[in-house]
Protein backbone atom coordinates (compact mmCIF):
# COMPACT_ATOMS: atom_id res chain seq x y z
CA UNK A 1 0.00 0.00 0.00
CA UNK A 2 1.08 3.87 -0.53
CA UNK A 3 2.30 5.18 2.90
CA UNK A 4 3.15 1.53 4.45
CA UNK A 5 5.00 3.67 7.09
CA UNK A 6 2.28 6.18 7.95
CA UNK A 7 -0.46 3.17 7.89
CA UNK A 8 1.58 0.50 9.76
CA UNK A 9 2.55 3.68 12.41
CA UNK A 10 -1.57 5.22 12.96
CA UNK A 11 -2.64 1.21 13.00
CA UNK A 12 0.06 0.79 15.99
CA UNK A 13 -0.83 4.39 17.68
CA UNK A 14 -4.89 3.12 17.19
CA UNK A 15 -4.09 -0.57 18.98
CA UNK A 16 -2.23 1.23 21.59
CA UNK A 17 -5.09 3.31 22.24
CA UNK A 18 -8.07 0.51 22.38
CA UNK A 19 -5.60 -1.30 24.91
CA UNK A 20 -6.10 1.67 27.05
CA UNK A 21 -8.43 0.71 30.25
CA UNK A 22 -8.79 4.42 30.80
CA UNK A 23 -9.10 7.18 28.76
CA UNK A 24 -7.78 10.32 30.74
CA UNK A 25 -6.18 13.19 29.57
CA UNK A 26 -2.72 11.84 30.22
CA UNK A 27 -3.22 8.48 27.44
CA UNK A 28 -4.97 11.51 25.17
CA UNK A 29 -1.47 13.20 24.71
CA UNK A 30 0.59 9.89 24.61
CA UNK A 31 -1.85 8.84 21.77
CA UNK A 32 -1.60 12.57 20.55
CA UNK A 33 2.32 12.61 20.69
CA UNK A 34 2.30 9.14 18.38
CA UNK A 35 0.31 10.22 15.78
CA UNK A 36 2.57 13.38 15.82
CA UNK A 37 5.52 11.13 15.28
CA UNK A 38 3.79 9.19 13.02
CA UNK A 39 3.05 11.80 10.43
CA UNK A 40 6.41 13.96 10.81
CA UNK A 41 7.84 10.80 10.10
CA UNK A 42 6.14 11.09 6.48
CA UNK A 43 6.93 14.60 6.01
CA UNK A 44 4.17 16.24 6.85
CA UNK A 45 4.53 19.79 7.77
CA UNK A 46 4.94 20.63 11.21
CA UNK A 47 2.36 23.16 11.68
CA UNK A 48 -0.14 20.71 9.60
CA UNK A 49 0.97 18.07 12.13
CA UNK A 50 0.47 20.43 15.27
CA UNK A 51 -2.78 22.17 14.37
CA UNK A 52 -4.48 18.76 13.79
CA UNK A 53 -3.14 16.86 16.74
CA UNK A 54 -4.40 20.00 18.69
CA UNK A 55 -7.77 19.56 16.94
CA UNK A 56 -7.69 15.62 17.85
CA UNK A 57 -6.52 16.51 21.45
CA UNK A 58 -9.28 19.11 22.34
CA UNK A 59 -12.01 16.98 20.50
CA UNK A 60 -10.93 13.97 22.22
CA UNK A 61 -11.17 15.82 25.92
CA UNK A 62 -14.30 17.94 25.47
CA UNK A 63 -16.69 16.18 22.74
CA UNK A 64 -18.81 13.16 24.45
CA UNK A 65 -18.64 9.98 22.55
CA UNK A 66 -21.82 9.67 20.17
CA UNK A 67 -24.33 6.39 20.15
CA UNK A 68 -22.85 3.65 21.85
CA UNK A 69 -18.66 4.47 21.14
CA UNK A 70 -16.39 4.23 24.05
CA UNK A 71 -14.06 6.77 24.58
CA UNK A 72 -11.62 5.02 22.38
CA UNK A 73 -13.61 4.47 19.52
CA UNK A 74 -14.71 7.99 19.58
CA UNK A 75 -10.85 9.41 19.43
CA UNK A 76 -10.45 7.04 16.60
CA UNK A 77 -13.79 8.28 15.05
CA UNK A 78 -12.19 11.96 15.34
CA UNK A 79 -8.46 11.07 14.15
CA UNK A 80 -9.96 9.34 11.17
CA UNK A 81 -12.20 12.54 10.23
CA UNK A 82 -9.26 15.13 10.81
CA UNK A 83 -6.82 12.98 8.63
CA UNK A 84 -9.35 13.26 6.05
CA UNK A 85 -10.03 16.87 6.32
CA UNK A 86 -5.99 17.31 6.84
CA UNK A 87 -5.54 15.21 3.16
CA UNK A 88 -8.11 16.75 1.22
CA UNK A 89 -11.38 15.26 -0.15
CA UNK A 90 -10.15 14.19 -3.74
CA UNK A 91 -12.00 14.61 -6.54
CA UNK A 92 -13.12 12.69 -9.49
CA UNK A 93 -12.39 13.45 -13.26
CA UNK A 94 -15.06 14.79 -15.43
CA UNK A 95 -13.67 13.73 -18.46
CA UNK A 96 -15.59 12.30 -21.85
CA UNK A 97 -14.81 11.72 -25.71
CA UNK A 98 -14.19 14.39 -27.60
CA UNK A 99 -12.22 15.98 -24.73
CA UNK A 100 -7.99 16.95 -24.88
CA UNK A 101 -6.43 16.37 -21.54
CA UNK A 102 -2.58 17.64 -21.09
CA UNK A 103 -0.49 16.17 -18.81
CA UNK A 104 2.38 18.55 -17.79
CA UNK A 105 4.98 18.35 -15.14
CA UNK A 106 8.69 18.56 -14.58
CA UNK A 107 10.55 15.40 -16.10
CA UNK A 108 10.99 12.24 -13.80
CA UNK A 109 7.85 13.11 -12.22
CA UNK A 110 6.24 10.12 -14.40
CA UNK A 111 4.11 11.69 -16.69
CA UNK A 112 5.16 9.56 -19.52
CA UNK A 113 3.53 6.75 -17.34
CA UNK A 114 0.87 8.13 -16.33
CA UNK A 115 -0.49 9.03 -19.78
CA UNK A 116 -0.70 5.11 -20.51
CA UNK A 117 -2.17 4.36 -16.66
CA UNK A 118 -5.13 7.03 -17.38
CA UNK A 119 -5.44 5.38 -20.96
CA UNK A 120 -6.25 2.07 -19.48
CA UNK A 121 -8.39 3.92 -16.72
CA UNK A 122 -10.61 5.96 -18.98
CA UNK A 123 -10.31 2.69 -21.61
CA UNK A 124 -12.03 0.15 -18.82
CA UNK A 125 -14.57 3.36 -18.11
CA UNK A 126 -15.82 2.88 -21.51
CA UNK A 127 -13.94 5.66 -23.03
CA UNK A 128 -11.94 5.41 -26.84
CA UNK A 129 -8.90 7.04 -25.17
CA UNK A 130 -5.97 8.34 -28.03
CA UNK A 131 -2.35 9.05 -26.87
CA UNK A 132 0.18 11.32 -28.13
CA UNK A 133 3.84 11.66 -27.39
CA UNK A 134 4.83 15.66 -27.29
CA UNK A 135 7.69 15.42 -24.96
CA UNK A 136 10.48 16.45 -27.12
CA UNK A 137 13.10 17.08 -24.44
CA UNK A 138 13.26 13.35 -23.10
CA UNK A 139 14.79 11.22 -25.72
CA UNK A 140 13.25 7.72 -24.69
CA UNK A 141 9.86 9.45 -24.17
CA UNK A 142 8.46 8.26 -27.47
CA UNK A 143 9.82 4.87 -27.69
CA UNK A 144 8.37 4.10 -23.99
CA UNK A 145 4.86 5.79 -24.73
CA UNK A 146 4.76 3.69 -28.22
CA UNK A 147 5.54 0.63 -26.71
CA UNK A 148 2.72 1.25 -23.31
CA UNK A 149 0.28 2.36 -25.95
CA UNK A 150 0.89 -1.29 -27.82
CA UNK A 151 0.43 -3.17 -24.20
CA UNK A 152 -2.99 -1.61 -23.52
CA UNK A 153 -3.81 -1.42 -27.30
CA UNK A 154 -4.07 2.30 -27.44
CA UNK A 155 -3.98 4.36 -30.73
CA UNK A 156 -0.41 6.43 -30.83
CA UNK A 157 1.21 8.99 -32.44
CA UNK A 158 4.01 10.81 -31.98
CA UNK A 159 6.81 11.73 -34.59
CA UNK A 160 10.54 11.12 -33.08
CA UNK A 161 12.30 13.58 -35.61
CA UNK A 162 10.51 16.62 -34.54
CA UNK A 163 11.25 19.08 -31.72
CA UNK A 164 8.23 20.92 -32.16
CA UNK A 165 6.21 19.75 -29.67
CA UNK A 166 2.94 22.29 -30.50
CA UNK A 167 3.00 20.94 -33.77
CA UNK A 168 3.20 17.20 -32.81
CA UNK A 169 0.39 17.80 -30.95
CA UNK A 170 -1.50 19.49 -33.46
CA UNK A 171 -0.79 16.78 -36.10
CA UNK A 172 -2.10 14.17 -33.46
CA UNK A 173 -5.57 15.66 -33.35
CA UNK A 174 -5.61 15.79 -36.82
CA UNK A 175 -5.27 12.38 -37.55
CA UNK A 176 -7.08 11.14 -34.72
CA UNK A 177 -9.75 14.24 -36.15
CA UNK A 178 -10.78 15.36 -32.43
CA UNK A 179 -12.50 11.77 -31.95
CA UNK A 180 -11.74 10.22 -28.66
CA UNK A 181 -10.18 11.26 -25.35
CA UNK A 182 -6.94 12.88 -26.46
CA UNK A 183 -4.00 12.50 -23.61
CA UNK A 184 -0.99 14.32 -24.11
CA UNK A 185 2.27 13.79 -22.77
CA UNK A 186 3.70 16.94 -22.83
CA UNK A 187 7.54 17.89 -22.37
CA UNK A 188 9.13 18.81 -18.94
CA UNK A 189 12.28 19.85 -17.49
CA UNK A 190 14.49 18.78 -15.08
CA UNK A 191 13.58 21.72 -12.69
CA UNK A 192 10.59 24.32 -12.75
CA UNK A 193 12.11 26.82 -14.94
CA UNK A 194 11.34 30.00 -16.69
CA UNK A 195 11.62 28.45 -20.21
CA UNK A 196 9.96 25.20 -19.12
CA UNK A 197 6.69 27.31 -18.09
CA UNK A 198 6.81 29.41 -21.33
CA UNK A 199 6.60 25.92 -23.61
CA UNK A 200 3.73 24.81 -21.49
CA UNK A 201 2.02 27.65 -21.37
CA UNK A 202 2.24 28.36 -25.38
CA UNK A 203 1.15 24.70 -25.82
CA UNK A 204 -1.94 25.34 -23.52
CA UNK A 205 -2.83 29.00 -24.93
CA UNK A 206 -2.91 27.15 -27.84
CA UNK A 207 -4.53 23.57 -27.96
CA UNK A 208 -7.34 25.19 -25.09
CA UNK A 209 -7.41 21.55 -23.32
CA UNK A 210 -10.44 20.42 -21.89
CA UNK A 211 -8.38 19.20 -18.69
CA UNK A 212 -5.08 19.83 -17.48
CA UNK A 213 -3.39 17.46 -14.80
CA UNK A 214 -0.46 18.50 -13.20
CA UNK A 215 1.70 14.82 -12.67
CA UNK A 216 3.70 15.08 -9.26
CA UNK A 217 6.35 13.39 -8.05
CA UNK A 218 4.83 12.23 -4.91
CA UNK A 219 9.01 11.71 -3.19
CA UNK A 220 9.51 15.48 -3.43
CA UNK A 221 7.22 15.84 0.08
CA UNK A 222 6.07 19.45 1.30
CA UNK A 223 7.52 20.53 -2.41
CA UNK A 224 4.40 19.66 -3.97
CA UNK A 225 3.15 22.54 -3.13
CA UNK A 226 5.41 24.49 -5.13
CA UNK A 227 5.31 23.32 -8.14
CA UNK A 228 1.27 23.02 -7.99
CA UNK A 229 1.46 26.94 -7.10
CA UNK A 230 3.98 27.45 -10.67
CA UNK A 231 2.36 25.22 -12.61
CA UNK A 232 -1.44 26.67 -11.87
CA UNK A 233 -0.23 30.03 -13.39
CA UNK A 234 1.07 29.03 -15.95
CA UNK A 235 -1.28 26.67 -17.33
CA UNK A 236 -4.31 26.94 -14.85
CA UNK A 237 -3.97 23.54 -13.58
CA UNK A 238 -7.23 21.33 -12.80
CA UNK A 239 -6.02 18.74 -11.08
CA UNK A 240 -2.75 16.92 -9.81
CA UNK A 241 -2.17 13.26 -9.78
CA UNK A 242 0.83 12.11 -7.70
CA UNK A 243 2.76 9.52 -8.64
CA UNK A 244 5.35 6.84 -6.96
CA UNK A 245 3.37 6.76 -3.58
CA UNK A 246 4.40 2.90 -3.14
CA UNK A 247 6.35 3.15 0.33
CA UNK A 248 7.00 6.83 -0.18
CA UNK A 249 8.36 7.91 3.28
CA UNK A 250 7.53 11.27 1.51
CA UNK A 251 3.77 10.96 0.48
CA UNK A 252 2.06 12.39 3.03
CA UNK A 253 4.11 15.68 2.81
CA UNK A 254 3.44 15.57 -0.66
CA UNK A 255 -0.81 14.76 -0.38
CA UNK A 256 -1.20 17.44 2.74
CA UNK A 257 1.06 20.42 0.64
CA UNK A 258 -1.59 19.28 -2.23
CA UNK A 259 -4.38 19.91 0.19
CA UNK A 260 -3.17 22.82 2.16
CA UNK A 261 -2.52 24.67 -1.65
CA UNK A 262 -6.14 23.67 -2.64
CA UNK A 263 -4.64 21.46 -5.48
CA UNK A 264 -6.68 19.04 -6.35
CA UNK A 265 -6.30 15.22 -6.44
CA UNK A 266 -7.37 13.62 -8.81
CA UNK A 267 -5.41 10.41 -9.08
CA UNK A 268 -2.42 8.81 -7.03
CA UNK A 269 0.20 6.20 -8.51
CA UNK A 270 0.90 3.57 -6.01
CA UNK A 271 3.34 1.03 -8.21
CA UNK A 272 5.00 0.63 -11.39
CA UNK A 273 2.48 -1.48 -13.26
CA UNK A 274 0.00 -0.33 -15.95
CA UNK A 275 -3.15 -0.92 -13.39
CA UNK A 276 -1.75 0.78 -10.64
CA UNK A 277 -2.92 3.80 -10.67
CA UNK A 278 -6.41 4.95 -8.24
CA UNK A 279 -8.85 7.51 -8.13
CA UNK A 280 -7.87 9.00 -4.39
CA UNK A 281 -10.76 9.62 -2.30
CA UNK A 282 -9.62 10.55 1.37
CA UNK A 283 -12.27 8.90 3.09
CA UNK A 284 -11.95 5.26 1.57
CA UNK A 285 -7.88 6.10 1.60
CA UNK A 286 -8.10 7.09 5.13
CA UNK A 287 -9.67 3.83 5.97
CA UNK A 288 -7.53 1.98 4.61
CA UNK A 289 -4.33 3.79 6.45
CA UNK A 290 -5.99 3.08 10.07
CA UNK A 291 -6.96 -0.60 9.38
CA UNK A 292 -10.66 -0.24 8.57
CA UNK A 293 -10.26 -1.29 4.61
CA UNK A 294 -12.07 -0.50 1.75
CA UNK A 295 -14.67 -2.85 0.86
CA UNK A 296 -16.30 -0.69 -1.60
CA UNK A 297 -13.19 -0.29 -3.50
CA UNK A 298 -12.70 -4.47 -3.03
CA UNK A 299 -16.35 -5.29 -4.64
CA UNK A 300 -15.48 -2.10 -7.49
CA UNK A 301 -12.58 -4.08 -8.74
CA UNK A 302 -14.40 -7.45 -8.57
CA UNK A 303 -16.94 -5.82 -10.56
CA UNK A 304 -14.26 -4.72 -13.36
CA UNK A 305 -12.74 -8.05 -13.65
CA UNK A 306 -16.04 -9.49 -13.92
CA UNK A 307 -15.89 -11.27 -10.59
CA UNK A 308 -18.90 -12.80 -9.15
CA UNK A 309 -20.20 -10.66 -6.75
CA UNK A 310 -22.32 -13.13 -5.00
CA UNK A 311 -18.91 -15.20 -4.73
CA UNK A 312 -16.88 -12.62 -3.36
CA UNK A 313 -19.02 -12.06 -0.70
CA UNK A 314 -19.21 -15.80 0.68
CA UNK A 315 -15.58 -15.34 0.82
CA UNK A 316 -15.57 -12.21 2.89
CA UNK A 317 -18.51 -14.04 5.32
CA UNK A 318 -16.02 -16.98 5.75
CA UNK A 319 -19.01 -19.07 3.87
CA UNK A 320 -16.85 -20.69 1.15
CA UNK A 321 -16.17 -23.37 -0.45
CA UNK A 322 -12.51 -24.60 -2.65
CA UNK A 323 -15.04 -24.22 -5.20
CA UNK A 324 -14.64 -20.10 -4.23
CA UNK A 325 -11.48 -20.28 -3.51
CA UNK A 326 -10.70 -21.89 -7.34
CA UNK A 327 -12.42 -19.19 -8.65
CA UNK A 328 -10.67 -16.55 -6.78
CA UNK A 329 -6.99 -17.55 -7.76
CA UNK A 330 -8.08 -18.50 -11.42
CA UNK A 331 -9.05 -14.35 -11.45
CA UNK A 332 -7.16 -13.07 -8.72
CA UNK A 333 -4.48 -11.85 -11.15
CA UNK A 334 -6.93 -9.04 -12.66
CA UNK A 335 -7.19 -7.53 -9.30
CA UNK A 336 -3.77 -7.62 -8.74
CA UNK A 337 -1.45 -8.64 -5.69
CA UNK A 338 -3.30 -10.45 -2.95
CA UNK A 339 -1.47 -8.77 -0.15
CA UNK A 340 -3.33 -4.89 -2.05
CA UNK A 341 -6.56 -7.26 -1.87
CA UNK A 342 -6.06 -7.60 1.81
CA UNK A 343 -5.83 -4.21 2.56
CA UNK A 344 -9.08 -3.09 1.25
CA UNK A 345 -10.42 -5.87 3.68
CA UNK A 346 -10.73 -4.39 7.32
CA UNK A 347 -7.72 -5.33 9.30
CA UNK A 348 -6.26 -6.88 6.29
CA UNK A 349 -3.08 -5.50 7.35
CA UNK A 350 -2.98 -7.89 9.83
CA UNK A 351 -2.71 -10.86 8.08
CA UNK A 352 0.58 -13.18 8.77
CA UNK A 353 2.75 -12.14 5.99
CA UNK A 354 3.23 -15.94 4.52
CA UNK A 355 -0.43 -15.52 3.80
CA UNK A 356 0.43 -12.42 1.56
CA UNK A 357 3.10 -13.97 -0.14
CA UNK A 358 1.82 -16.82 -1.54
CA UNK A 359 4.12 -16.95 -4.90
CA UNK A 360 2.58 -17.72 -8.25
CA UNK A 361 3.91 -21.57 -8.55
CA UNK A 362 2.14 -22.16 -4.75
CA UNK A 363 -1.08 -20.76 -6.29
CA UNK A 364 -0.32 -22.95 -9.26
CA UNK A 365 -0.62 -25.98 -7.67
CA UNK A 366 -3.16 -25.24 -5.77
CA UNK A 367 -5.60 -25.13 -8.73
CA UNK A 368 -4.17 -28.20 -10.17
CA UNK A 369 -4.92 -29.96 -7.20
CA UNK A 370 -8.23 -28.66 -7.12
CA UNK A 371 -8.53 -30.32 -10.96
CA UNK A 372 -8.08 -33.79 -9.62
CA UNK A 373 -10.78 -33.66 -6.46
CA UNK A 374 -14.79 -34.29 -7.13
CA UNK A 375 -17.26 -32.16 -6.98
CA UNK A 376 -18.06 -33.53 -3.19
CA UNK A 377 -14.60 -32.95 -2.10
CA UNK A 378 -14.81 -29.48 -3.55
CA UNK A 379 -18.26 -28.74 -1.90
CA UNK A 380 -16.94 -30.39 1.31
CA UNK A 381 -13.46 -30.61 1.89
CA UNK A 382 -13.19 -31.82 5.20
CA UNK A 383 -13.90 -35.11 3.29
CA UNK A 384 -10.87 -34.90 2.06
CA UNK A 385 -8.88 -37.58 4.47
CA UNK A 386 -5.35 -39.48 3.69
CA UNK A 387 -6.76 -41.50 1.00
CA UNK A 388 -8.01 -38.91 -1.06
CA UNK A 389 -4.97 -36.71 -0.20
CA UNK A 390 -2.58 -39.63 -2.24
CA UNK A 391 -5.22 -40.00 -4.94
CA UNK A 392 -5.52 -36.23 -5.32
CA UNK A 393 -1.40 -35.66 -5.58
CA UNK A 394 -1.46 -38.25 -8.02
CA UNK A 395 -3.62 -37.13 -10.29
CA UNK A 396 -2.25 -33.72 -10.32
CA UNK A 397 1.01 -34.67 -10.45
CA UNK A 398 1.91 -32.45 -6.78
CA UNK A 399 3.03 -33.91 -3.51
CA UNK A 400 0.95 -35.13 -1.32
CA UNK A 401 1.83 -31.79 1.56
CA UNK A 402 0.95 -29.74 -1.82
CA UNK A 403 -2.24 -30.86 -1.32
CA UNK A 404 -2.32 -30.86 3.04
CA UNK A 405 -1.13 -27.22 2.24
CA UNK A 406 -3.91 -26.53 0.48
CA UNK A 407 -6.74 -27.60 2.84
CA UNK A 408 -4.82 -25.60 5.98
CA UNK A 409 -4.72 -22.53 3.70
CA UNK A 410 -8.34 -23.31 2.79
CA UNK A 411 -9.12 -23.64 6.72
CA UNK A 412 -6.86 -20.33 7.69
CA UNK A 413 -8.79 -18.46 5.20
CA UNK A 414 -11.64 -19.49 6.87
CA UNK A 415 -11.34 -18.79 10.14
CA UNK A 416 -9.52 -15.67 9.54
CA UNK A 417 -12.93 -14.13 7.33
CA UNK A 418 -15.30 -15.26 10.14
CA UNK A 419 -13.38 -13.50 12.43
CA UNK A 420 -14.18 -10.65 10.38
CA UNK A 421 -17.92 -11.20 10.79
CA UNK A 422 -20.32 -11.50 7.43
CA UNK A 423 -21.03 -7.76 5.43
CA UNK A 424 -24.00 -6.75 7.73
CA UNK A 425 -21.70 -6.95 10.66
CA UNK A 426 -18.69 -4.99 8.92
CA UNK A 427 -21.30 -1.98 7.78
CA UNK A 428 -22.16 -1.69 11.47
CA UNK A 429 -18.80 -1.82 12.56
CA UNK A 430 -18.00 0.83 9.50
CA UNK A 431 -21.57 2.53 10.56
CA UNK A 432 -20.48 2.75 14.42
CA UNK A 433 -17.27 4.72 13.54
CA UNK A 434 -18.87 6.72 11.25
CA UNK A 435 -16.89 5.33 8.14
CA UNK A 436 -19.12 5.55 4.93
CA UNK A 437 -18.64 2.32 3.48
CA UNK A 438 -20.12 3.56 0.21
CA UNK A 439 -17.62 6.54 -0.03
Amino acid sequence: MAFDKLGTGLQTAITNLRKAVVVDKKTVKEYIKEIQKVLLASDVNVKLVFELSKRIEERGLLEKPPGMLTKNENLVRITYEELVNLLGKGEKIDARDGNKILLVGTQGSGKTTTAAKLAKYFKKKGLNPKLICADTFRPAAYDQLQQLSEEIQVPFYGDPGKKDALAIITEGIAKFKGEGLIIIDSEGRHKLDTELMKDINRIYSDIKPDKTLLVLDGTIGQGAGEQAEAFRKSCSVDGVILTKLDGSAKGGGALSACSETKSKVFFIGVGEHIDDLEEFNSERFVSRLIGFGDLQGLLEKAKEAEFDEESAKRMMSGKFTLEDVYSQIDQMRQLGPMKKVMEMLPFGAKVPPEMLKLQEEKLRKFKVAMDSMTDAEMQEPDLIKHDRIERISKGAGVRPEDVKELISYYKRMKKMMKTMGNERKLRRMMDKFGLDAQA
